[in-house]
């Protein structure tokens, strides 16, 4: 009888143990690629977005909310995205020609290169699709059908830095996100844990 408890037991303990350990589910871009060097340098283009009413059209409060990733290194600049070419830059007011249709914003991830047995990331600039409507954690109007520009932002900057999408709905690198949503602006378990595998 007391073989049987214990056997019980034991296995109640492995079940408990394995639903309390968190699932992650995140991916990453392959080639696995990092930057050579942290903090990563993104910089956001001064155009800002047309839709977007606070004092710059997205561009003060995308510095700020990218930096949620912890190696990130952010600041605007007037020089407009080159690509192939470090830093990575964000454009809030142009789609690249590579995001037009329900796609918010696109991230170019083709840029690395092999050096021994490790791939570097030497560009990763991102677009965004102007035919919707944004706002950000600067806007005093509140939300009405618009898309919270920096947590869409804060999601591509996890593919700037390595990341696939996940499967975990409400992690910030799941691959959509509805309007009015601010959930992205926050990292889940799972982002960090995919951050963390990298970095």
């Amino acid at each position: 009888m007391k073989k049987k408890s214990l056997f019980a037991f034991a296995i109640t303990t492995v079940v408990v143990a394995a639903m309390a350990s968190p699932a992650f589910a995140y991916t990453l871009l392959s080639p696995r690629r990092v930057w050579k060097t942290t903090p990563v340098t993104v910089r956001v283009y001064t155009a800002g977005n047309s839709t977007i009413t606070d004092s710059d059209g997205g561009v003060t409060a995308v510095v700020g909310a990218i930096k949620a990733w912890g190696i990130i290194s952010s600041s605007t600049t007037s020089s407009p995205a080159v690509r192939g070419t470090a830093p990575a830059t964000i454009t809030l007011n142009n789609n690249g020609h590579i995001c037009t249709g329900s796609c918010l914003a696109a991230t170019l991830t083709g840029y690395y290169h092999t050096e021994g047995s490790a791939t570097y990331i030497d560009d990763a600039d991102i677009y965004t699709n102007t035919r919707y409507d944004y706002t950000s954690s600067r806007e005093s109007d509140g939300c009405s059908g618009e898309y919270d520009i920096d947590g869409i932002m804060t999601h591509e900057v996890g593919h700037v830095i390595g990341l696939g999408h996940t499967t975990v709905v409400g992690a910030t690198m799941y691959p959509s996100v509805s309007a009015c949503n601010f959930n992205n602006r926050t990292l889940e378990a799972d982002d960090l844990a995919g951050k963390n595998d990298l970095y």
